[in-house]
C-alpha cells in the first residue's frame, strides 16, 4: 500500500460532557509540514491527544496510511506511524536523557533491537543527545530537552510527527533551528503536523496552514503566500475560548 499520511474524516471528541471538536476534516501528507494554528481553547492538544489516543473520539476516524486507528491503544498507534512530542517536552525529571529515551522505547513496547535501534535514530538526527546520555534531564537547556523530546518521537521512526507548541520557553535562535528540524523532518518523506501560536515564523516553514476555532476549521490554505496577518498573539488573546 502506498504511503497516504494521516487523514481524520469527520472527528468528534471532548472532556466528559464538554465536546470540544466538531467533525474534523483534516488530511497531512508524507512531505508535508502542516501548520496547526489557533487561539487558546480552541481544540488543538484536544486534536493531538485524540490522534495520539490518549482521548478517545466520540466519533470520526483517524487513519496513518490507510491504517484505522480508531479503538487502539497509544502503543498501537505509536508502532503504527505516529509520533507526538508534547507541550512542555513530557521528560522524566530525575532520569538520564538515556533513560528517558528508554521509557519512550518501552511504552511503545518495542524489542532490545527495536529500541537500540530507536534509539541510535534519535541520536543520528540530534548528535548532542548522544553527548547527554548520562546527564540528568533537569540538568539540560530548553533547546537540548526539545531535542530529547523530539528523540524520543522519533524512536519508533513514525510516519507522522505531531507537535505540540514546541516554541515554549525557547530562545528565537533555538526555535529556528527547532523550526529547521521540523522542516527537515518532513522533507525525509513523513507528515508534520505543527501546532504553534508563533505563526509569523512558523508558516514561512509550512506548506499548509489550517485554522482552527471552537472546534472546527475554519481555514485551511497554501502557506505560502497566505495572509496571516490576523493570526498574531493579539488575535488569539482576543479570540481564546474556554
Amino acid at each position: 500500500m502506498s504511503s497516504t499520511g494521516l487523514e481524520i474524516r469527520g472527528l468528534h471528541a471532548g472532556h466528559g460532557d464538554l465536546a470540544v471538536l466538531h467533525g474534523i476534516d483534516l488530511v497531512a501528507r508524507p512531505g508535508e509540514l502542516v501548520l496547526l494554528a489557533g487561539p487558546n481553547g480552541a481544540g488543538k492538544t484536544t486534536l493531538l491527544t485524540t490522534i495520539i489516543g490518549t482521548l478517545r473520539a466520540t466519533s470520526g476516524t483517524v487513519s496513518v496510511d490507510g491504517s484505522e486507528l480508531s479503538g487502539k491503544p497509544v502503543h498501537e498507534r505509536t508502532r503504527l506511524g505516529v509520533g507526538l512530542v508534547p507541550e512542555g517536552h513530557g521528560l522524566f525529571p530525575g532520569l538520564t536523557v538515556w533513560e528517558n529515551l528508554r521509557v519512550a522505547a518501552k511504552a511503545a513496547r518495542l524489542t532490545g533491537a527495536e529500541a537500540e535501534a530507536g534509539i541510535a535514530r534519535a541520536i543520528e538526527v540530534f548528535p548532542k543527545v548522544g553527548e547527554r546520555l548520562r546527564q540528568d534531564v533537569t540538568t539540560l537547556s530548553g533547546g537540548e530537552k526539545q531535542m530529547v523530546a523530539f528523540g524520543r518521537a522519533l524512536i519508533t521512526d513514525p510516519k507522522v510527527l505531531l507537535l505540540d507548541e514546541p516554541s515554549m520557553g525557547l530562545a528565537p535562535i533555538v526555535w529556528h533551528q527547532v523550526l529547521d528540524t521540523c522542516r527537515a523532518l518532513a522533507d525525509d518523506g513523513r507528515a508534520v503536523v505543527l501546532v504553534e501560536q508563533r505563526v509569523m515564523e512558523a508558516v514561512g516553514a509550512a506548506d499548509r496552514c489550517v485554522v482552527l476555532q471552537q472546534g472546527r476549521i475554519t481555514r485551511d490554505e497554501p502557506a505560502e503566500g497566505a495572509d496571516v496577518s490576523d493570526l498574531t498573539s493579539d488575535y488569539f488573546a482576543t479570540g481564546a475560548t474556554s
